[in-house]
Parts: C-alpha cells; structure tokens; sequence
C-alpha cells in the first residue's frame, strides 16, 4: 500500500501565498502588497521547474543499501529517505520497503528556515542554529510531545548530526507549526505522521540526501 498525495500547482501557490501571509506578519510587515505578490510568483516559477525536473526518481534503494552496509541498524525492512534536493512543497521523505522493493509512503517534510527557504543549503549541528542537520540517522522511541506524537532519532555522524537527540530533532507533525519550516525536525503533514513513526521506529535508518 501507498501512501501520499500529488501536489498541483494551484496548491502550491496557495501554500506559498499563506506561508508569505504569515511572514510578513512575524517580521516583514513593512512588506507591500505587490512585493508580496511578486515573491510569490518568484517561488512558484521555481517550484513549478523543480516538480517538472524532480519527476525522476534517483534509485533510492541503492543509497538505502550502501547505507545499511556502514551503518548496520538493527531494523532492515525499512529506510527512510530525505531528498533534500527537492522544493520544500513537493513530495520528497520516502519510506522504502528493503524486502519488497517498493516505496510504501511518500510525503512533504519540514527543514529549518535558517537552513534556506525552498532548499535546505547551510546545515549544523550546533545547539540554538535552528540549522536542519545532514547525514543519516537512527530512529528510537515514540512519545507525545508539544507537537502530538513523535519519534526521537539518534545522528550517527559524528560533527555533522551527533547532536541532534541534544538538540531535540524529532520527527513530528506539522499540524500545530505556524510555517511549513522547522527548526530543524523532520514534520510531516498530520495524516502521515503516525503511519511514518509506526511503520519505522526503534532501529530503522534515515539517510539525508543534499
């Protein structure tokens, strides 16, 4: 079974145009109109060409593997990856089945503001960057937090994510955000939230494509 939903375009200009909305109310009320207009314009043009380009799939699988072989989690059925390559408002968190070869969930997920604003292109692993982190991961326990239910991962890189269980990198919904980006936690929307953490918590991989 799959899950996740098509973006088309018109749905992405609304988002852009909300996401700018609320911007200029949290720090840019000096904004005009048109600018705002224009900005949002601007952003659509290039996520427009980024989901025409990004229509091709890298092999995933073959990453997913070559990871397992260094890292060795004790969860091999399932690998999470994150395609930072891709816009911030196209499908780019896949959940891999090892065993059938199949991608079984497809999702948007959330990077940090400080990071870029379509793409993720300055990553940290400092305490207070609100930077998103590269890498790869280890997913651990589940709990219910500020943001609903959540899954805590463990960075297995040391100087690049190690502090990230430090620092508070979860993955979670993206229901209670006031933008769609994070301060460096993996959010994904409500209703694919709880299927991502079930299907892969306690020792499954995360390997960040950027």
């Amino acid at each position: 079974m799959r899950y996740g939903t098509q973006v088309c375009y018109e749905d992405v200009l609304l988002r852009i145009l909300k996401e700018g909305k609320k911007l200029t109310i949290i720090g840019h009320k000096y904004m005009k109109r048109k600018r705002l207009s224009l900005l949002a314009l601007f952003l659509l043009m290039i996520t427009c060409t980024s989901f025409v380009i990004n229509q091709y799939t890298p092999n995933y699988f073959e990453k997913a593997k070559t990871a397992q072989a260094k890292y060795r989690t004790t969860r091999k059925d399932y690998v999470i990856v994150v395609d930072y390559t891709k816009s911030i408002y196209l499908e780019r968190l896949y959940v891999l089945d090892m065993k059938t070869g199949e991608i079984v969930i497809r999702s948007t997920v959330a990077h940090a503001w400080n990071s870029g604003v379509l793409y993720p292109n300055n990553f940290s692993n400092k305490d207070g960057s609100n930077m998103s982190s590269a890498g790869c991961y280890v997913t651990a326990g589940t709990y219910k937090g500020k943001f609903g239910y959540s899954m805590k991962i463990r960075g297995l890189d040391k100087g690049v994510n190690d502090r990230a269980e430090a620092r508070y990198i979860i993955f979670h919904s993206s229901k209670k955000m006031k933008t769609v980006w994070s301060y460096g936690c993996f959010a994904t929307p409500e209703e694919t939230n709880k299927k991502i953490i079930d299907l892969t918590k306690n020792g499954c991989l995360v390997c960040i494509i950027n």
